[in-house]
């Protein structure tokens, strides 16, 4: 078979995979010395090779699960002389291992994809405090079963890494802008923030309507609890409470503060 790219080829043979019931994997490439152009191209099977001659690195502690079993199946795309078009030069079909059924292909490597639905459920449940494989277990009840899934958990994982990876070092203008949006939509609700002379965040109160009503009603005696233990940005959580007049615990207002000294606790 002849194709015009040789993106083109690699793309048939994960098409075939796929219809086939396994995942390939690009492998070697080989360039000519006098343009730099690949020449040979070689696609194989997901589980070609063995786990035990694969270079590991040398601090990794987490067991691998054995996923190499020396499978020979793979092409070979060369390059057809004075012309920039590829041929398959080498092709071998058998396997060492056991196919996925047509009822499992779905959960293969390559025929797993995050949707536009799931990303948008994923980023849902992350607002509300829901860690993906929650998330996870949660969707398959939606779609009625593992077997409905096109994802894997460690996909979900995977997604919910890539976010806070996006907001890595955005994240205190995010919370910022998210305040300033609450405020213009409710102009009761109130914060104040300060930043170092880096321009980082080193403390930031807020208090929403319901907060400052009750602060009215049931202000009289305030408790300030710093006990909260730190999160990831070594910034402390507080919170001033009270309690109702049927003695339930009342939250007026949230503060995020960097130290635990005085200077911020008379801020």
């Amino acid at each position: 078979m002849k194709f015009d790219t040789l993106q083109q080829g690699i793309s048939f043979y994960e098409k075939y995979a796929r219809v086939s019931g396994f995942d390939s994997r690009l492998y070697s490439t080989k360039k000519r010395k006098s343009d730099g152009k690949i020449s040979l191209k070689y696609c194989v099977c997901n589980k070609e090779d063995f786990r035990e001659t694969l270079r590991l690195h040398a601090d990794c502690k987490k067991k691998r699960p054995i996923t190499r079993m020396g499978c020979k199946a793979r092409i070979t795309l060369k390059l057809i002389n004075d012309q920039n078009n590829y041929m398959i030069f080498f092709f071998h079909e058998g396997h060492t291992h056991p196919l996925t059924t047509p009822n499992s292909t779905h959960h293969t490597k390559q025929s797993r994809n995050l949707t536009l639905a799931h990303k948008k459920y994923i980023m849902d449940n992350s607002r509300a405090n829901i860690g993906a494989t929650i998330s996870y277990k949660l969707m398959k009840e939606h779609v009625g079963g593992y077997h409905n899934m096109v994802a894997s958990v460690t996909d979900f994982k995977n997604f919910q890494r890539d976010i806070r990876k996006h907001i890595r070092g955005k994240d205190a203008e995010m919370l910022i802008e998210n305040f300033k949006r609450k405020q213009e939509m409710c102009s009761s609700f109130f914060f104040k923030y300060e930043v170092d002379d880096k321009q980082h965040l080193i403390r930031v109160f807020w208090a929403d309507a319901i907060g400052r009503k009750s602060y009215a009603s049931f202000g009289d005696v305030v408790s300030f609890d710093t006990t909260f233990s730190m999160n990831e940005y070594c910034m402390v959580l507080s919170f001033f409470t009270s309690v109702d007049n049927s003695k339930s615990c009342v939250t007026f207002t949230a503060v995020l503060l960097y130290r635990e000294d005085t200077e911020p606790f008379v801020w």
